[in-house]
């Protein structure tokens, strides 16, 4: 096949990023939105060693699990990747990857519940990073064009919250009214990076960073003070220096302009308090249900000792202390395991104890001291468990282990690991902690053979 040749084609699979697979002379053709089981025409527009990419360019065949985007720029943004699909089919995609992915590299059969859907899966991001630039002489601000630095202008994202949408929509006029221009990569000139936002779901509360370029920044504190003044949910506005040249979003200086520095907020009855750079799960309702059916596979009886590594801010150790006699958690960031300390005194939890550490080397420490370890609760980065991590963890031999990922494939990994070390997987349960996209999060629970 060449560039451009056109044929009709009909997706019999999906790739773990929901492209549609389509098979055509000995070939795979990678093509997006595309559902299983659709035909259509198709272009060849990327050829490869190993496989071809194709657009649709009709269809004739369509899936009862296609839908309309709502979202206008839906084909040129990269923000989502599954609004031409319905929640039914979104939950088909996200179940049946989870289970391939264990099964492929993770070598086991475990079983696979039914993904989790988000009931309104629309604005549920509360943390928005918006880039802004300049396209025909005027701001604009947006998403990224997929695999692309271009910006997509638009004013209202329909994953993101409505409060995210209206201030940085109002940051913009306010920055055209006062001549404060973005900034750009090649020249090095302008101020605005980005607009940061964060927002308590639970508490009403808001939080503006302005990501700039320069510290000295005119009528930015006038501007700080319109917007606390026209929107009261308000109750943090920060500038946020950044003088690099890549693409890390923010800086270390931080200038407070209005309130506090932080916001906070409720999770599961527990409240607290998010800073700029806390880390704090961007779908409120999906994380209930994500750290409730997790704290559901652990069936605490009420005398385990628990870790809870790679804690953060604290949020899963200190929504099951309640469960528990005593939960320790390990997180590497200060920042973090400083918030999980005042978090848990802001809510009165006294069997937690947080260490700033590695995670890997915590738990060596742990196993050099003979610590009788019942439960491990695990949440790591996307890049997955470091080995010394998994070894220490299999030679404190918990009883069992509650492993959550938004990254199946590096979970899956570190299940086959785990399950070459005296564990055996028992069953996992796929929450759709973000709709409208191929990403997916995933709990496994592996008990001690």
């Amino acid at each position: 096949m060449k560039k451009k040749d056109r044929f009709i084609g009909k997706c019999v699979d999906y790739t773990h990023d929901c492209l549609g697979v389509v098979k055509h002379e000995g070939t795979a053709v990678f093509v997006k939105n595309l559902i299983l089981d659709e035909e259509a025409e198709i272009e060849i527009i990327k050829v490869l060693k190993n496989y071809c990419v194709g657009r649709v360019v009709k269809l004739i065949k369509t899936s009862e699990h296609r839908e309309e985007p709502v979202c206008e720029v839906y084909k040129q943004c990269g923000g989502c990747q599954l609004m031409h699909m319905s929640q039914l089919g979104q939950k088909i995609f996200k179940t049946q990857r989870v289970k391939e992915t264990l099964h492929k590299i993770g070598h086991c059969d475990v079983e696979v519940l039914d993904t989790i859907m988000d009931d309104v899966p629309y604005h549920y991001r509360n943390k928005v990073q918006v880039p802004f630039g300049m396209k025909d002489n005027r701001i604009v601000s947006g998403f990224y064009k997929a695999r692309t630095n271009d910006i997509i202008n638009q004013d209202h994202c329909h994953i993101q919250n409505t409060f995210s949408n209206e201030v940085t929509l109002r940051a913009k006029q306010l920055f055209e009214e006062y001549h404060i221009l973005p900034y750009d990569k090649q020249s090095h000139k302008g101020i605005i990076k980005h607009v940061l936002t964060r927002y308590g779901t639970h508490t009403n509360e808001g939080m503006v960073v302005f990501i700039t370029y320069k510290k000295k920044v005119k009528h930015l504190s006038h501007i700080a003070s319109i917007l606390a003044s026209e929107f009261p949910e308000i109750k943090s506005i920060i500038q946020n220096v950044n003088e690099r040249h890549d693409n890390v979003i923010l800086g270390d200086e931080e200038i407070l302009l209005y309130g506090e520095d932080v916001i906070e907020d409720t999770l599961l009855d527990k409240r607290y308090h998010i800073s700029m750079k806390s880390f704090y799960q961007i779908n409120p309702r999906q994380v209930e249900k994500l750290y409730t059916k997790a704290i559901e596979f652990a069936d605490f009886k009420g005398d385990e000792t628990v870790i809870d590594a790679y804690c953060g801010i604290g949020t899963i150790g200190l929504s099951l202390a309640n469960h528990v006699k005593q939960v320790y958690g390990v997180e590497v960031v200060p920042d973090a395991i400083k918030n999980a300390k005042e978090n848990a005194k802001r809510n009165h939890v006294s069997n937690i104890e947080f260490t700033c550490q590695d995670a890997g080397e915590f738990m060596l420490k742990c196993a050099n001291e003979h610590k009788t370890i019942d439960v491990v609760m695990v949440d790591p980065p996307r890049k997955g468990c470091s080995e010394l991590f998994l070894d220490q963890m299999t030679t404190l031999s918990p009883e069992k282990i509650v492993y959550i990922s938004c990254n199946v494939a590096t979970q899956a990994r570190d299940v086959a690991y785990l399950q070459e070390h005296g564990y055996q997987a028992v069953i996992a349960q796929p929450v759709d902690m973000f709709p409208q996209t191929n990403h997916i999060e995933s709990i496994v629970l592996l008990q001690k053979v």
